[in-house]
């Protein structure tokens, strides 16, 4: 049995929301926290996936945790690379950490907030690294924070498997992004190799989830929506470069016009319109 791909944002959320062991060491792995300091337990405050989040477009299938110090976590799989994506990533993050207030309420109640984001393209192509920590920090002096209380990783799958050596002894966030790129692959050592036992779990309950055929019927529906998602945009942006093309071609052919040097004809043939169209901007 071909086991589904963890890079799926559905497969993604009903993994780690359906074990919070596996995810609290996932979070811990990109923290890279010190083992005092390590996240004991964490409880996830959206679990539930809609029918019609499967099949909407333009829909994020997000994973929002709180640990038990209060701390919240928004975290997702990014198979889609979308012009705004910074913004959307802020606009996400300050919704969560708005949301803990209720109206009149003290700000030393909120609590910090950090996203992590595994993004299946490369967002920063030219740098050499797959491991990004945004915080809010002083241009001039980085060392002084502003606050600690927002955060954004940012990790890159492709690049992350261009600079890993599955051979090389590895960290366990490592390991992680190595399940993520192959775990649909695995085979009989892919599993045993893992040194760490949160991922032997998570090959575990990757394996339950594809063995469910309603599960990879709604995986298979939630890529043909990412797919329909993915056409669309092409379609759009196709259509704006040609709307552009034939805004510009107007203008020049309106100049030389002006200039009055050249026949419609040699107009048309420099710009790519036909004499027609020449010949009613005449008019």
């Amino acid at each position: 049995m071909k086991l589904l791909t963890p890079k799926s944002d559905f497969v993604f959320k009903k993994l780690f929301t359906a074990d919070t062991d596996i995810l609290t060491d996932l979070i811990n792995s990109v923290l890279e926290l010190p083992e005092n300091l390590r996240i004991r337990s964490v409880e996830v405050r959206n679990p539930h996936i809609l029918p019609e989040e499967i099949r909407q477009k333009f829909i994020v299938l997000d994973i929002l945790v709180t640990d038990e110090s209060g701390q919240n976590y928004g975290m997702e799989m990014q198979v889609r690379r979308y012009a705004y994506y910074p913004k959307r990533a802020l606009y996400y993050l300050s919704r969560i950490y708005s949301a803990q207030l209720e109206s009149g309420e003290d700000y030393e109640k909120l609590k910090p907030v950090t996203g992590i984001h595994f993004l299946d393209y490369d967002m920063f192509p030219d740098v050499n690294n797959f491991h990004f920590r945004f915080e809010m920090k002083d241009i001039r002096y980085p060392e002084i924070s502003l606050t600690d209380d927002m955060a954004l990783h940012i990790i890159e799958l492709p690049k992350a498997e261009k600079i890993i050596n599955p051979a090389d002894p590895g960290n366990s966030l490592k390991e992680w992004l190595h399940f993520f790129n192959h775990a649909h692959e695995e085979d009989n050592n892919m599993r045993t190799a893992c040194k760490n036992p949160a991922i032997r779990k998570a090959f575990d309950r990757l394996e339950t989830l594809s063995a469910d055929e309603t599960v990879r019927h709604l995986a298979r529906m939630r890529e043909e929506a990412l797919r329909n998602e993915r056409s669309e945009l092409f379609y759009a942006e196709n259509k704006g470069r040609k709307e552009g093309k034939q805004e510009n071609a107007l203008k020049t052919a309106e100049n030389l016009l002006l200039m009055g040097v050249l026949t419609p004809e040699q107009i048309a043939q420099a710009t790519g319109l036909s004499t027609e169209e020449i010949r009613k901007l005449q008019k």
